[in-house]
């Protein structure tokens, strides 16, 4: 009886201890996830480079729908520098986070030709704000302490204290949850666009890929994949409530929209068939060039005059001419030179 009420004690004072601010186990949510999104967008920005100038048209498409939700793509810049207008329609939506991040893209006959402005798998930055934005009233990370995060964040850089966040219930008018996916969008976004700093995008999008999980669905949707943490029904999911979770919820075989990692890989094959044919043809080149500077040299080497007996002719019918003229001016007889004086001086 003693043990088991020291038990009971022990755990009532760990409770109090972490509602104090005392030691508690850090927990970052949707930490896994969130890197490996992350890291497929830095390694995206680096690609993308310049614009896309130098890549071929499928990958410049496809990495403009990954990082701007559009095949023309845009500048990286614009997206770093505020929240996408876009938002401005999100928020103001009925059941606004699940049609953004739960439901498939409606295909203009469903959801009572609602206008769906953003839904998941539109482009990697949204599916990061799906991913990384406080839920109902704050979720998961409302009423803890700083070690447990979002993404990394804690509750204050999320703008989730006082119990606020994006789900979705209540929308309207009110624009409920604009201020948390604005400030995902300066703190975790941003952050992940930064050119330069990503590694290999065949690579990142491997490990991308590979942390999506299976979700079985409805008839319609058999096959649907998640990012993050959630538990999903058969029809919906990744509203931002505790059970359906803050995360993202793919569905592949969406014809109306197909996320954005599904045509990246068969673009990143294209691109290489592409850079491997420039490689060979500018190999190709610099050999011509290399044979056409070895044709010049031989021709510049035949074209220079080679010493023959007829020049050695030449130079001995000059010297006697000046040892004649020598005698005619002088008056005294200059003896001409023995033959091997004569060839000492033809060798000089």
């Amino acid at each position: 009886m003693k043990i088991q009420f020291l038990v009971f004690i022990c755990a009532v004072g760990a409770v109090a201890g972490a509602e104090d601010g005392g030691s508690v186990v850090p927990k970052d949510h949707n930490k896994d996830a969130h890197n490996a999104l992350c890291n497929l967008m830095k390694a995206a920005v680096t690609k993308w480079g310049d614009g896309g100038k130098t890549l071929s048209p499928p990958l410049k498409k496809a990495l403009g729908r990954t990082l701007f939700g559009k095949d023309d793509g845009g500048t990286v810049d614009t997206l770093k520098g505020k929240l996408p207008d876009d938002y401005e329609g999100v928020v103001k939506q009925t059941d606004s986070r699940n049609f953004a991040c739960g439901q498939p893209r409606n295909d203009q006959a469903g959801y009572g030709n609602l206008h769906q402005v953003r839904w998941s798998g539109h482009s990697a930055p949204h599916d990061m704000v799906c991913l990384c934005t406080a839920g109902s009233y704050g979720w998961p990370i409302n009423g803890t302490g700083p070690s447990t995060t979002l993404c990394g964040k804690d509750k204050g850089a999320l703008k989730a204290d006082n119990k606020k966040g994006w789900d979705s219930a209540n929308q309207g008018e009110d624009e409920q949850g604009k201020e948390q996916i604005n400030a995902t969008w300066v703190e975790v976004v941003t952050q992940c666009l930064q050119g330069g700093k990503g590694g290999d995008l065949k690579q990142a999008l491997n490990t991308f890929t590979e942390s999506l999980v299976h979700k079985s669905g409805d008839e319609v949707h058999k096959n649907r994949k998640q990012l993050g943490e959630g538990t999903p029904n058969n029809y919906t999911g990744c509203s931002g409530s505790p059970k359906l979770g803050v995360c993202v919820m793919y569905y592949p075989d969406d014809k109306h929209a197909t996320p954005w990692w599904i045509e990246l890989p068969n673009a990143l094959k294209e691109d290489e068939q592409l850079q491997k044919q420039r490689q060979e043809e500018e190999k190709r080149k610099q050999q011509e060039e290399a044979a056409k500077k070895d044709t010049n040299k031989t021709e510049d080497i035949k074209s220079t005059t080679p010493t023959t007996n007829q020049t050695e002719q030449n130079k001995t019918a000059t010297l006697h001419e000046t040892i004649r003229k020598l005698n005619l001016t002088s008056g005294t007889p200059i003896s001409r030179p023995t033959s091997w004086l004569l060839s000492a001086l033809l060798l000089i």
